[in-house]
């Protein structure tokens, strides 16, 4: 129930396979991981969990009288960061010493003498009190207590916590989990503890939870019992334990050890289902039916994919899929940063319109359920205000007077479908430049499937003068380009087919003329052979070998959704799709419901060597972290997975 920004925290994933960042193949989780799934468990428990504020009085009994230039040593629990008191009473006489108070080691301040009460002219008897607020993070801290050149025996040592103001919604979020308000205490604190563990393990899970497993994370609650932490602090401790627990991070699915296809557990196919469409955790609808071993059914599959694609989670999928598909996730960031020269049209604002674009293009497929290849031919977009202006067509689209997307009707039919956003022909630019290269290798990888192998070492770089001085064309310098053999194969395979969009400036803006002021020649051909002459003749050659097209779309759906490489075995499934799509006018939600319904999705295979657990003593070193770590830590390598593929 709380809003928790992880990428402050946690580092982007790889990629690999189809391309995605569900790929289980290419994700790891070397030390420096650990710890911050770590520090973002303890972060988002203690802001669901309200302990109450710290008072700890050390009495005569617990202090040591110290020798001049003594001192007094304490460890110190701190449950959460803030201000703290520390309060010192003792005998001082009539002299007034310099008391220096030491925190991890190092000194943090001197505590200042109060005032005794004066009653009658006189100085009320008693202790001296002496006192120092300080800032503590969390953690246990050695606190140090130095009396200087006196000798001062301590009757007294107060450690107290300010307390804050709570807000509604975290009072809210700590009931919902402790089932009773902020400072309450259970009467069995134990058997309560247990009881809310039952509750969260089969949800952080994703499946139901035996006895002994309950137990496990019991004993964390029992240690930190034991050292005389607070209840709170000992649930806190148990469930940080089980977000950092392999099932809670990975999607566990069970191998067996002989050859074959075995049928995925119920549960497992819940939250393979719910990762591939939503990319979270199965809801009720979908573990009921796990419950009740009903998921299987071809039937009941296809009626929750329906569901699910008609939640607005679904548009967790569509913008995961598309960001990573056709590259434009990262515009305005790693690539198409944000320039001052051209801020004029090219702000903040436009880069998350340009990032938007392409999504709103497939939600609307999806959720109309039209035809696959309008994200080739769509004459249709989204646009805002400003994203008018970026395209330079204000005058020519009505009622754009907000900056809130409205879907509109292309002026002409320069830019339909994906090849003519400006996202997608910005990203395949160079700084000031465009690149027929890199927008024909976009096409036939992204679009066609067809594999472009890298460029051999030390390519030189395309060169805009020729001899005398004379500025070349972009059309020429490729072809001086092409005349190295080694160069000549791949280019004669992106050249012509980049050239076709040559109508795009470097930002993906429409021009008549070239950066040397010559018109603009479009012309180019496919591999096939097939000739073309602009965009538009471009596109309807791509709508031509709209198998080729469907075939890699559809591969690479399947990739996304089964979060591994696509192995020669699947190429069956992705061709009976493609001729399912085919019969069905290649509707989109036929594609999704089918790769759901296929073997692969609904089934593992046996017999295959088990991937080696990505937690194991060897990657996961916690000696630098502190004592509460080690505790949560304590016991993830006493499972061994067999299969571990990322939630996302």
């Amino acid at each position: 129930g709380i809003d928790f920004e992880v990428l402050g925290i946690l580092p982007a994933d790889g990629t690999g396979g189809a391309g995605f960042d569900t790929n289980g193949e290419t994700l790891f989780v070397p030390p420096v991981l650990m710890e911050r799934y770590l520090e973002a468990a303890q972060q988002i428990l203690d802001r669901v969990i309200i302990t109450p504020p710290l008072s700890k009085t050390y009495t005569t009994a617990e202090l040591k009288s110290s020798a001049a230039g003594g001192e007094i040593s304490l460890s110190v629990p701190v449950y959460m960061d803030g201000a703290y008191d520390v309060v010192a009473a003792f005998d001082s006489g009539d002299s007034t010493p310099k008391i220096v108070l030491k925190v991890d080691g190092a000194e943090v301040g001197v505590l200042v003498m109060q005032r005794r009460r004066v009653v009658a002219g006189k100085p009320v008897a008693g202790p001296s009190i002496a006192r120092l607020q300080l800032n503590l993070a969390r953690g246990s801290h050695p606190l140090s207590v130095l009396a200087g050149e006196t000798a001062l025996t301590f009757s007294k040592l107060t450690i107290q916590q300010k307390p804050e103001a709570l807000a509604s919604d975290k009072r809210a979020a700590h009931f919902r989990l402790f089932g009773m308000d902020p400072g309450e205490r259970p009467l069995q604190p134990r058997k309560a503890a247990r009881q809310i563990l039952a509750a969260f393990l089969p949800k952080a899970f994703r499946r139901p939870v035996e006895p002994a497993e309950i137990d496990r994370f019991l004993t964390m609650y029992d240690r930190a019992a034991e050292r005389g932490d607070p209840y709170e602090e000992r649930v806190k401790l148990a469930l940080k334990t089980v977000l950092v627990w392999p099932d809670f991070l990975f999607r566990m699915e069970q191998k067996q050890s002989k050859p074959g296809l075995y049928p995925l557990k119920q549960h497992e196919l819940a939250t393979r289902l719910s990762y591939f469409l939503w990319s979270t955790m199965p809801d009720e609808p979908l573990l009921r039916l796990a419950e009740e071993g009903r998921l299987q059914d071809p039937k009941a599959l296809a009626a929750q994919v329906e569901r699910m694609l008609d939640d607005p989670r679904s548009r967790t999928f569509i913008n995961s899929f598309m960001g990573q598909w056709l590259g434009t996730q990262d515009i305005g960031g790693r690539v198409v940063p944000l320039l001052t020269e051209i801020q004029s049209y090219y702000t903040v604002e436009v880069a998350a319109d340009l990032r938007a674009q392409p999504v709103l293009l497939l939600d609307r497929i999806l959720g109309e359920d039209r035809s696959l290849l309008e994200l080739l031919s769509a004459n249709y977009t989204h646009l805002t205000q400003r994203l008018a202006k970026f395209y330079q067509i204000e005058d020519q689209v009505k009622g754009l007077d907000d900056n809130e997307f409205h879907l509109v009707q292309w002026p002409d039919n320069r830019r339909a479908g994906v090849i003519g956003l400006g996202g997608v022909l910005a990203m395949t630019s160079r700084y000031q430049e465009t690149s027929p290269v890199l927008r024909g290798a976009w096409a036939l990888e992204t679009l066609l499937g067809t594999p472009v192998p890298p460029p051999p070492p030390d390519v030189p770089p395309l060169m805009a003068d020729a001899e005398g001085g004379v500025k070349l064309g972009m059309r020429e310098q490729l072809q001086r380009h092409r005349a190295d053999a080694s160069c000549s194969a791949c280019h004669n395979m992106m050249d012509p087919i980049g050239l076709g969009l040559e109508n795009f400036d470097w930002m993906g803006r429409w021009r008549e003329k070239d950066a040397s002021g010559k018109p603009i020649d479009a012309t180019g051909a496919l591999p096939s052979g097939a000739k073309f002459n602009g965009p538009v003749e471009l596109r309807q050659a791509l709508l031509d070998r709209k198998e080729d097209f469907i075939r890699n779309l559809t591969g690479r759906v399947m990739g996304y959704a089964l979060g591994r490489s696509l192995q020669d075995g699947d190429s069956c499934a992705v061709q009976r799709l493609v001729q399912t799509l085919e019969k069905d006018n290649y509707r989109a939600r036929t594609l999704i419901r089918e790769i759901v319904l296929s073997v692969p999705f609904r089934n593992t295979q046996g017999g295959v060597v088990a991937t080696e657990p990505v937690i194991t003593q060897k990657t996961l070193d916690i000696s630098g972290l502190n004592a509460r770590k080690q505790d949560a830590a304590s016991h993830l390598n006493q499972v061994k997975p067999e299969v571990l593929t990322p939630k996302r």
